[in-house]
């Protein structure tokens, strides 16, 4: 009998023991939901369209600045506009005026299209800028007051930006009361 207690004794040891040492890498890292400033923000009704343009005369780099309140990372780059063609989406980041990322996103008419890309590192507080190069866009006003500044999420749209033609040079106008896009990026916050 003194045996078999023994033997079992052992046996409930080993079991705690191993359930105990769980690897690190056996853990589950939950991620932020993804976060979509521009959608987000036309769909809350911050913003309406006022008329679309397709195929204009004029090509123009257009987007918007914005910073983050967490530290977190971009994954993806997203466009809508009123055609069906490829167009070149850029991240940039505003101090440096440097390209971190850039993707040729193909459109679906009027619907949102995204293209991943390598994850790019967002720093709290760091200026970034999105852009789409485009004859084809959308215009959003509000009626009532400036579109930008606006929080949207973890993230705080500070204003449009353009600039005339088809280099690959950030804007350097910005306004706050009328945007041309869209243009959009998939951002995950870190936890």
């Amino acid at each position: 009998m003194k045996a078999q207690k023994l033997i079992w004794g052992i046996i409930l040891m080993g079991i705690l023991f191993n359930s105990c040492s769980k690897n690190d890498d056996d853990m589950e890292i939950i991620e932020a939901a993804p976060q979509y400033p521009m959608k987000s923000l036309i769909e809350s009704g911050h913003m309406q369209v006022n008329y679309q343009k397709v195929d204009g005369p004029n090509t123009f780099e257009i987007g918007y600045k914005f910073k983050s309140f967490k530290d977190g990372k971009i994954t993806a780059l997203g466009i809508r506009v009123p055609n069906n063609d490829i167009y070149r989406v850029t991240l940039w980041n505003v101090e440096t005026e440097t390209v971190l990322a850039t993707a040729m996103v193909t459109s679906s008419s009027g619907l949102l299209s995204f293209e991943d890309i390598e994850p790019i590192t967002v720093d709290s507080g760091t200026a970034y800028f999105v852009s789409v190069n485009t004859n084809d866009y959308y215009q959003f006003t509000n009626g009532v007051s400036d579109l930008f500044p606006v929080e949207m999420g973890d993230l705080l749209i500070s204003g449009y930006g353009s600039n005339f033609g088809t280099s690959q040079t950030l804007p350097a106008t910005f306004s706050k009361i009328s945007y041309l896009g869209m243009v959009d990026i998939k951002f995950v916050a870190n936890n």
